[in-house]
């Protein structure tokens, strides 16, 4: 097996594509190099990525770096039906908010997190009328919810499940251990399985 190459600003832009980096290795990357750390996985990447290409940070989108935007204080809605705040972040004051609204069992999710990029304009009636219809919805054992592109390792477990069922979980997270350390897709593979014998 070839051996991952270290995450340094040498590194070959298709030797970065293909190999697995935890998210904490990509933000350590981009703090060390003055590239924005905040976003998903997969925006990071590419800010990396753009990096190493051009050897200059990517130009980010003058909404989100507007620090006017940033800097406005959050505050609770003074009613459900308004609108949730350009500056929204899932912050402790929200979570307080919508404990108190859903109930204790409430927490920030990925899925409302892209529901509501793909929502604009929600009010805070919408995201606590959509995040009790997704708790519904995952009380149905048959119910697979779309795995978000940048959770490679959820989406590892549940194909490994699905070819595997008979197997325990200790072996499929040894099997993506092997798959994540090794260049090329991070995808599960039956081929995969030569780890445990």
């Amino acid at each position: 097996m070839n051996k991952r190459p270290i995450l340094d600003k040498n590194i070959s832009v298709e030797n970065f594509n293909n190999w697995y980096y935890e998210k904490d290795e990509l933000v350590a990357f981009c703090r060390k190099n003055g590239l924005k750390t905040t976003g998903q996985k997969l925006e990071i990447k590419a800010r990396i990525e753009h990096f190493l290409k051009t050897g200059k940070p990517i130009q980010e989108s003058s909404i989100k770096n507007n620090k006017q935007t940033k800097n406005i204080e959050q505050a609770l809605p003074k009613s459900i039906d308004e609108e949730i705040p350009s500056n929204y972040t899932s912050s402790e004051l929200y979570r307080k908010y919508f404990k108190s609204v859903i109930g204790p069992h409430f927490h920030f999710t990925a899925y409302m997190m892209k529901y509501m990029k793909e929502h604009p304009k929600m009010t805070f009636k919408n995201y606590v009328n959509e995040w009790l219809a997704e708790y519904e919805r995952r009380k149905d054992k048959s119910y697979k919810p779309k795995i978000m592109k940048s959770c490679e390792y959820n989406q590892y477990i549940r194909d490994f499940f699905s070819d595997n069922p008979t197997h325990k979980l200790k072996e499929a997270i040894l099997c993506w251990k092997y798959k994540r350390n090794s260049p090329g897709s991070n995808k599960y593979a039956k081929d995969d399985l030569k780890i445990l014998a």
